[in-house]
């Protein structure tokens, strides 16, 4: 039952972000990703769209916070940052590539996610630079 409502409530956020914004990826990431999330855990949604390139990040959130519906979390990105997030380790990047669940991306988001989990594991709650461990 509860994640019927999970479901909705992204469906819902997805048809809403769709008429503002050309929506490139959704990812669902963070406890309900990795677990299943509980009847206590909010739903964190990473969406990728170039079309937020010249808002800056505090008008972002404000969009967000309008159109994300109760105890969901919203993060919105262009690819471009998405893919220096990644690079830099960003938790947040690497929570969404890694472990994340894309219900829409296009073939370069995929690819970026295919990248990062090749590139980075996580090691209870930091990210590890595979490379840094040979």
């Amino acid at each position: 039952m509860l994640e019927k409502t999970w479901c909705k409530r992204v469906e819902e956020l997805i048809s809403k972000l769709s008429k503002v914004f050309g929506i490139e990826a959704v990812i669902v990431f963070g406890s309900w990703a990795r677990s299943g999330g509980g009847e206590w855990s909010d739903l964190d949604v990473l969406v990728v769209t170039d079309d937020v390139k010249n808002i800056d990040i505090l008008e972002r959130f404000r969009i967000a916070t309008e159109y994300k519906p109760p105890r969901v979390d919203v993060f919105l990105y262009t690819y471009g940052e998405l893919e220096n997030m990644m690079k830099r380790g960003n938790p947040l990047a690497l929570s969404a590539l890694v472990e994340g669940i894309p219900l829409k991306a296009s073939s370069r988001v995929l690819k970026l996610m295919e990248v990062a989990k090749q590139r980075y594991i996580r090691r209870g709650r930091v990210w590890i630079e595979t490379t840094k461990l040979q």
